[in-house]
């Protein structure tokens, strides 16, 4: 006779990063874990095995350190510009007041948004020296919640399209808007692309095989329909923020080129900076894209890589927000 089939979780509600910091710190200090002197044996399982009570025993697998350990390095290092940047708009209220819905915006929603999963990386590097034994349902619960993060807050990038859709309304039609038009934008793209990658997760197959912490309840199936959907939806996002800061900056050249025509003296040189930084931003988050999306037509198809192809795709998406960051500095360099 066949075991009884396990009802999936529902998707876990949205919360704030905080919130889920407090979450991801209970999982993890929790006394359910302990280290086991014993490995899990997952090499004769397939994705297809019927999944284990939520319940039974999972673990979190000492293999995969040395990319946790690479990983929090990298978003570790992608801080240090924010550092910067809080520190310089604590000094400079002038700073603060000219930059606050723009540079500043990204920067605080890129440190919140990346804080959870940075900090569930620097745990494993620094504690997952051995196999740590847990249960399925927070082993689950984990990969799902701080993958989202992961997808949301450092590759889709929705707060640039909130950035550059208040931009083009307030340079180009002259439409003041703040803070409140850039939440709003952002809630409207990122609660489609949360809501798809959860449910990714909950219509995909058991996993017993996973690198990070296993077996899984569900995992998303490479081969599915919806694993397309969600990767055009997430290629769009970026995208669309490139083609409307394109618009902004195209704009204020073309204004700027103008007034110098026609001998005005008056440069709106800080609003050019602030068009190109927005728009390089959007371009990284493009570029880091298309290779999350050949690490997904290498997983489709069976291809076999290069090594170094391989460590570009995993490390590509950590180096974001660091350059993201960088990108702000170097475009709006008068104002610091």
């Amino acid at each position: 006779s066949s075991p009884p089939s396990v009802p999936l979780s529902p998707p876990p509600l949205h919360c704030p990063p905080s919130m889920l910091s407090i979450l991801v710190y209970y999982f993890l200090s929790s006394e359910d874990f302990h280290i086991s002197d014993q490995s899990p044996i997952i090499s004769n399982h397939s994705m297809n095995d019927s999944p284990s009570p939520p319940n039974s025993t999972a673990f979190f697998h000492s293999s995969f350190r040395g990319d946790a350990f690479r990983n929090s390095l990298l978003l570790h290092l992608g801080y240090l510009p924010i550092y910067f940047l809080a520190m310089t708009a604590y000094r400079s209220s002038v700073v603060r007041v000219k930059y606050r819905n723009t540079i500043i915006f990204s920067g605080i929603v890129q440190f919140l948004l990346t804080l959870p999963y940075t900090l569930y990386l620097t745990w494993f590097a620094l504690r997952v020296n051995e196999e740590i034994e847990t249960t399925i349902i927070s082993c689950t619960i984990l990969r799902i919640g701080l993958s989202v993060l992961n997808y949301t807050s450092f590759n889709a990038l929705t707060y640039f399209q909130a950035i550059s859709v208040s931009r083009l309304i307030s340079v180009v039609f002259k439409h003041q808007v703040g803070l409140i038009c850039n939440v709003g934008v952002l809630l409207i793209s990122s609660t489609p692309a949360i809501t798809l990658f959860i449910s990714i997760f909950i219509i995909g197959k058991p996993r017993n095989d996973d690198p990070v912490c296993g077996p899984l309840l569900f995992f998303p199936d490479q081969s599915d329909y919806s694993i397309k959907v969600w990767h055009v939806y997430v290629f769009a996002i970026p995208l669309i923020a490139v083609f409307l800061n394109a618009i902004t900056a195209a704009y204020l050249l073309y204004q700027r080129f103008n007034r110098l025509g026609a001998g005005s003296k008056t440069k709106r040189v800080n609003e050019l900076y602030i068009a190109f930084a927005l728009l390089m931003q959007s371009v990284i988050p493009a570029l880091t894209m298309t290779s999350k999306g050949y690490r997904s037509i290498v997983a489709i198809y069976g291809l076999q890589p290069p090594p170094w192809v391989k460590e570009l795709v995993n490390t590509s998406s950590y180096l974001t927000t660091g350059l993201n960051m960088t990108a702000s500095m170097i475009f709006i360099r008068s104002a610091f």
